[in-house]
């Protein structure tokens, strides 16, 4: 998760695929942010504009990534909706601004990019009710300047009851569509029928040390 590019909170999504007959097929990390690679793709960007002109830019990292000059990082979005949210929870005292909420999973077959201004899945598929997840605080803060982050984790079961190809997931404020989603991540499919589930693991890393 890039809130801040000075605060280098991490956060990654890796998932387990239940086949129906009980057989499990670990999927690994789907997406994780990698800060580094953010920052040197900012500064090429910017390097790039300044010499070509900022759509020329573009078109030349873009160029890089599918002739495999430039590794693509999958890189999800805390969204703009779910840090307002954040900011509210800190300042009202009601069960709808929870921050607790924030443990309903979905997923999708949409396969753009995520984007900061995300509000929902690009197309929800599966249940319509959101799968709840369990939250936890898998690792305490300590050290100098917090070198151990604090780990936050969530894990949700979504089971599905028809053939899809699973490309994207967020994690939302409530059960029912709509809510506030919290994190936005656009992966390679993960293909289910029915009777199969995907068991997906969300990790927050957050540093302190204040910068």
């Amino acid at each position: 998760m890039l809130m801040n590019a000075s605060m280098n909170c991490q956060a990654q999504l890796s998932a387990v695929l239940i086949k129906a007959d009980g057989s499990k097929h670990d999927q690994g990390i789907l997406a994780k942010d990698d800060s580094k690679h953010f920052r040197y793709l900012t500064k090429l960007r910017s390097m790039l504009s300044k010499m070509f002109g900022p759509l020329v830019a573009v078109l030349m990292i873009v160029s890089l990534v599918k002739t495999g000059h430039l590794p693509l990082i999958a890189i999800g979005l805390v969204t703009d909706a779910g840090l307002n949210f954040l900011a509210v929870a800190f300042t009202v005292d009601a069960a709808g601004t929870d921050i607790f909420n924030m443990k309903f999973h979905d997923s999708g077959t949409g396969s753009t990019a995520a984007a900061q201004t995300d509000a929902a899945l690009q197309t929800q598929a599966g249940p319509a009710t959101r799968a709840t997840g369990v939250n936890t605080q898998t690792q305490s803060a300590s050290g100098t300047g917090s070198t151990t982050p604090a780990i936050v984790q969530s894990v949700g079961t979504i089971n599905y009851v028809s053939t899809l190809a699973i490309t994207e997931w967020g994690l939302f404020s409530q059960a029912a569509q709509g809510g506030t989603m919290w994190d936005h991540r656009i992966f390679s499919a993960i293909n289910v029928v029915s009777g199969d589930s995907i068991q997906f693991t969300y990790s927050l890393s957050i540093p302190g040390g204040g910068t």
